[in-house]
């Protein structure tokens, strides 16, 4: 079996988008420095395409989120969308992000 390639290793992408969505001294930073310590055999094309992937997932769950809360879906909709949709999201993440959306939703 041939090895994904490193921009849809689901391993990479979740390793990003807890860099991407990290709060305290990192919050809202890039990640290129972070996800080269981790993965040095990386390019800086790479990161860059890992990072747009990553933030599409987190903003798109921020989106459902918001869906819920308009009462268009359920909040247990939020989860199983993000899942169908960035099946590589490990389900923790997906979790964060949801409760991430609906905080800033309500606010």
């Amino acid at each position: 079996m041939q090895p994904l390639d490193p921009v849809n290793d689901p391993k990479v992408l979740n390793a990003a988008l807890e860099f991407a969505t990290e709060w305290g001294e990192n919050f809202r930073k890039p990640i290129a420095e972070r996800m080269l310590v981790r993965f040095p055999e990386l390019s800086e094309a790479e990161i860059a395409e890992i990072e747009a992937a990553v933030r599409k997932a987190e903003y798109r769950i921020y989106e459902i989120a918001e869906m819920e809360m308009r009462g268009e879906i359920s909040e247990s909709d939020i989860t199983r969308i993000a899942a169908e949709e960035f099946p590589w999201l490990e389900g923790h993440h997906i979790g964060r992000l949801k409760n991430i959306g609906m905080y800033y939703a309500r606010r």
